[in-house]
């Protein structure tokens, strides 16, 4: 029997995931506004192998995806949860896990829905991140650093000096190349059609929002494209990004069985 159970937003926690070779604190900008709105609790995790993780855990997004699950299953109520780019893997693979401790979520240019003719190009990067460490993905991360405000771009290049490049390159491969990798679009597709609550996904491109729209998605959810914004656009726009998420945490209910 079902029975329908409006979430309460000003009690309902957010849960925050980081992308690739980030951190907790990189989610700063946007906690400090979101506990603005007085709304639950705010928790930014920390992946494994991230900068000041603890010791543990695997730093694969299955491993990342079993430990956020844990996280879910210990918060009090359905949580809302927020992945940007590599964690939004993660928290695709959370909430089909753990659907019934998840009230939504929110998927910030996640790093799935990726083209077959792609998987050539990650092979190559994962070698040279392998071989060469930082130096293989410093470009990637400083081009988005100068749209970013200034202590937040520096904190977006602390964060992946401080990330160790086996993690770096660990990762990747779980994202794309492992037998059990969602980000290329036919994996990303049979797995999004096991979550159950509405997800809002926000991308910098249309081409991503339209491989969003080629995705299984429950009722509710939607996408949006935000034209002009990088793959940081939380944190090129946190104030628009928080009244986002403020008015979809608030418009989300949830089904019990």
């Amino acid at each position: 029997m079902e029975s329908s159970v409006t979430a309460d937003a000003s009690t309902t926690p957010i849960v925050l995931v980081h992308g690739w070779a980030g951190s907790a604190e990189a989610w700063d900008p946007i906690v400090s506004r979101l506990r603005a709105k007085a709304r639950g609790p705010v928790v930014a995790v920390r992946l494994p192998g991230s900068p000041g993780a603890p010791d543990g855990g695997t730093a694969t997004i299955p491993g990342a995806a079993s430990m956020l699950a844990e996280t879910l299953r210990a918060q009090v109520g359905p949580v809302l949860l927020v992945g940007h780019s590599m964690g939004a893997q993660v928290t695709l693979l959370a909430h089909a896990m753990e659907s019934e401790s998840v009230l939504g979520e929110v998927v910030i240019d996640p790093a799935y829905g990726a083209s077959d003719t792609d998987h050539s190009g990650m092979v190559e990067w994962a070698s040279l991140i392998e071989t060469q460490g930082h130096a293989a993905v410093y470009d990637f991360f400083a081009s988005a650093a100068p749209t970013l405000p200034p202590a937040t771009g520096d904190l977006l290049l602390a964060d992946l000096s401080a990330t160790h490049p086996a993690v770096i390159a660990r990762y990747l491969r779980s994202e794309y190349l492992d037998s059990e990798a969602i980000g290329f679009l036919a994996a990303t597709q049979r797995a999004a059609a096991l979550r159950t609550k509405p997800v809002l996904a926000i991308h910098s491109t249309e081409l991503g929002a339209s491989r969003e729209r080629m995705l299984p998605a429950p009722p509710g959810s939607r996408v949006e494209t935000w034209s002009g914004h990088g793959h940081f656009l939380h944190l090129e726009a946190p104030d628009r990004f928080v009244d986002t998420v403020d008015a979809w945490h608030r418009s989300l209910t949830t089904v019990v069985e």
